[in-house]
């Protein structure tokens, strides 16, 4: 995996923090999905079947999520 920076403003900032935070999400993993997402709408074809496979993924792994902060909340 590749690591770079990316600058927001400090609105920005706080609106993907607060957002990460009650969607229970990293930035980084918010980042990440919304960045695949976006090249999935923009690609040619040849590429659009990696990009499918990479959203499924990531759909897979936020459903795993979900179930865990389910599975979490019930034991409280």
């Amino acid at each position: 995996m590749h690591t770079t920076t990316v600058r927001f403003g400090a609105e920005t900032w706080a609106e993907l923090k607060e957002v990460c935070e009650r969607d229970g999400i990293a930035t980084a993993a918010f980042i990440r999905e919304a960045t695949v997402a976006r090249l999935a709408r923009s690609t040619t074809t040849p590429q659009l079947d990696r990009h499918d496979r990479e959203l499924e993924e990531l759909r897979a792994r936020v459903e795993r999520i979900e179930r865990a902060i389910l599975r979490a909340a019930r034991r409280r």
